[in-house]
């Protein structure tokens, strides 16, 4: 009589383990062998090095613009040096040295019958003047009427202004900006004032103030004369 007797295999294959708890063969890993956190590590030398040659630039770019300002500086220097200095202008005229004054407070007196006409001159200063050398013609009234004053043969121009103490730089701006045109006339008043601008060689600026009014044909009045220079 036979004896079958299984094969150990038979036994022996039900104690494998199971494909999915069969362990997995241990395979290369992929890409580098060392830890990612030590790659930068070699870049670090690069990045002093770019860094180095960027400070060195810098540096040579800020000498050069020193040496740039300095060599304008020791430029300029040189050139004040050498450059001579530029003359003083002289102090503008003032009215003192322009016009010299050849008589101050004159009085005038004027007296004449209604409807009748006196000339004065400025430049001596006289009244009841030649009509053709006379600065100033003085027409009276009759009645309420007041007198008049224009300019004579005499006269270059005129202003009327309104300060007795206007000076002759005074006056030469009152004729320049508001002169009396042709035909005008100042009425006669106290305390009217004319500046008047002679005709005569060497011309004088005269400024005549109106003192007192009396009845009809009757005044007084103060004049100062500067001589023009030029």
């Amino acid at each position: 009589m036979s004896v079958f007797r299984a094969t150990t295999n038979v036994n022996e294959a039900s104690h494998d383990p199971s494909p999915i708890n069969r362990p997995r063969p241990e395979t290369a890993p992929d890409g580098p062998t060392e830890p990612i956190d030590d790659r930068p590590a070699r870049h670090r030398p690069d990045r002093i090095a770019w860094l180095g040659v960027l400070v060195a630039v810098f540096a040579l770019i800020t000498s050069s613009i020193a040496v740039l300002a300095a060599w304008r500086a020791m430029t300029l220097v040189r050139l004040l040096a050498t450059t001579p200095p530029l003359p003083v202008a002289a102090p503008a005229a003032t009215p003192s040295s322009t016009f010299d004054v050849t008589y101050a407070q004159e009085s005038l007196r004027v007296q004449v019958g209604c409807a009748a006409v006196l000339f004065v001159d400025l430049d001596e200063p006289r009244s009841n003047a030649e009509e053709k050398i006379s600065d100033l013609r003085y027409d009276s009234r009759c009645g309420q009427d007041t007198p008049r004053l224009t300019l004579g043969p005499g006269a270059a121009a005129g202003a009327q202004v309104q300060n007795a103490d206007t000076d002759a730089e005074g006056c030469a701006r009152a004729i320049r900006n508001s002169p009396i045109g042709p035909g005008g006339s100042v009425e006669v008043r106290r305390g009217a004032v004319l500046c008047v601008l002679t005709a005569a060689a060497p011309a004088s600026m005269a400024l005549v103030e109106v003192t007192d009014v009396g009845r009809t044909g009757t005044a007084a009045m103060r004049a100062t004369s500067w001589k023009v220079a030029g």
